[in-house]
């Protein structure tokens, strides 16, 4: 009775995990989303590094495999936690994807993340400088890229990469710039002063949707507003460039 009973036991915790471990269908999924990936919904951000989800009525904390974002109160923590909150908006679907190791020592889901778009959120923070990558041993699928986009963020210091906190030095964001008004025109004749041009407001970027970056006219004007760079096949932002290399990366720094 006493081996039933553990055998039961057995049974119960697979029947639990065994969902997670294959897709269900998606309609429309993504290109870079695995067809592995099971499909979830984002129901809370934790963390930069960390969210809850809901699969099958059930709610599961999940850690970002290969990352480690800042924690509150840290440098960064709050702008980490704000870019997870854009690309995985609450109430929106995403992709979850397990390793070898469904779980850490704290009870945790540990899974790679794409949000509706196709984005990977996981290399994304890292890319963009608001977490570094670790080793979540036995979990290595990518660790090699993410220890890739590592390097390039630390080459080009971002966020908590750039020896700078972001409570003393935040990123900039863009901001419409109001037309000034022009200057009043003199009625006498001569001797009057020439009328000032009013200049044209800098153009203000639009998009944003979905978790993405705002759009801008030129790489030039993302770069000075704290954006890019744009991988092929893993950030929608990409298409919005021009590519003139062909290196599949666009607005770098």
């Amino acid at each position: 009775m006493r081996q039933l009973s553990r055998s039961m036991a057995v049974l119960a915790c697979a029947a639990l995990l065994a969902p997670l471990a294959t897709a269900t269908p998606a309609a429309a999924r993504p290109k870079p989303v695995p067809k592995t990936a099971v499909t979830v919904k984002i129901k809370k951000i934790v963390d930069g590094d960390t969210v809850d989800v809901t699969y099958k009525g059930r709610t599961l904390r999940v850690r970002l495999l290969e990352i480690d974002a800042p924690a509150r109160p840290a440098c960064w923590s709050k702008a980490a936690a704000s870019r997870t909150a854009a690309l995985l908006a609450v109430g929106k679907g995403a992709y979850v994807l397990r390793d070898k190791e469904p779980k850490d020592p704290q009870g945790r889901y540990l899974f790679y993340v794409w949000n509706a778009a196709g984005t990977f959120v996981n290399r994304s923070l890292v890319r963009g400088g608001y977490a570094r990558t670790v080793l979540d041993s036995p979990n290595d699928k990518y660790i090699k890229v993410m220890r890739a986009d590592q390097a390039k963020a630390k080459s080009e210091r971002l966020r908590i990469w750039s020896g700078k906190c972001d409570s003393a030095t935040p990123t900039p964001k863009p901001t419409p710039k109001p037309s000034p008004k022009p200057s009043p025109t003199s009625t006498g004749g001569g001797g009057g002063s020439t009328p000032t041009t009013s200049p044209s407001p800098s153009p203000t970027p639009t998009g944003g949707g979905s978790g993405n970056d705002p759009r801008f006219d030129t790489c030039a004007k993302a770069n000075a507003a704290g954006y890019g760079p744009y991988y092929k096949g893993s950030d929608p932002e990409y298409a919005w460039y021009q590519d003139r290399d062909g290196d599949g990366i666009v607005c770098e720094r």
